[in-house]
Parts: C-alpha cells; sequence; structure tokens
C-alpha cells in the first residue's frame, strides 16, 4: 500500500467566513486581496503566495498558522513566548479543512520574528544549563 499521507495536504482549504466581517473598510480586511478572498484551495505538494511588499501575504500565513494553533510570533506548537501581539484578528475569522491526517510536529517561521524565536531558545537554553 502506498504511503498516502504524502498526496494528501494537513491543510486542504482555508475559508473566510465573510458573514461574519463586520466591516471590509478596516484592517486586515481592507487589505484588497483579504477583501476578495473567499476561499483558497491549497496544492497538495506546494502553494505559492506571491505579492508586492504590504499585499496581506505575510497577514494570511500567519492568521492561517495561528488558526492551526501556532503561536503568532513563530515556533512550534509547544514553545509559546510573546515580546509585543502584532497580529491581526483574521485567524478569528478562519476556517480550516483539513486533511485526514494530522502532522506529528511543525513550526511555524516567520522572517520578521526569527530573531525574536532564536533569542528565546537561547534564553531557555541558558535557564535549563544555569
Amino acid at each position: 500500500m502506498k504511503n498516502l499521507t504524502r498526496k494528501v495536504p494537513y491543510v486542504r482549504q482555508v475559508i473566510l467566513n465573510r458573514n461574519r466581517v463586520e466591516s471590509f473598510s478596516r484592517y486586515p480586511f481592507n487589505l484588497p486581496p483579504i477583501r476578495a478572498f473567499d476561499r483558497l484551495v491549497l496544492h497538495p505538494a506546494v502553494t505559492f503566495i506571491i505579492g508586492e511588499n504590504g499585499s496581506g501575504k505575510s497577514t494570511i500565513l500567519e492568521a492561517i498558522a495561528i488558526e492551526w494553533g501556532f503561536n503568532p510570533e513563530g515556533g512550534s506548537k509547544a514553545f509559546g513566548f510573546s515580546t509585543r501581539p502584532s497580529h491581526s484578528e483574521l485567524h478569528d475569522y478562519l476556517t480550516l479543512v483539513k486533511g485526514p491526517y494530522a502532522p506529528k510536529d511543525g513550526f511555524f517561521l516567520r522572517a520578521e520574528s526569527f530573531f525574536n524565536v532564536s533569542t528565546a531558545l537561547d534564553e531557555k537554553a541558558s535557564a535549563l544549563n544555569a
């Protein structure tokens, strides 16, 4: 029997619950890609999200990660820390359509907060070695 987990993504679709959005004139719902967003069907192999700076790419990816259970600043599900809340409320309006398999682990790597994640890891390691 073939390993089906490689052909079925963990998240198949991301749906914006538009009926719950009070106003598309406020952030992040006023960003053109999110204002026009209904559903994002993810390809089983890879999905590329591209666009200009400030177009909402990171906002969408961050919201998906938060809805999946990751720390908005990056890291694994088991590694929680916070330097300052900066994420939008978009995750509260998303529904993830998941595949039949759950991942054993995961990591949300945000380029903007990689320094924060690595600093927090160093601090935890220093505390354990003290």
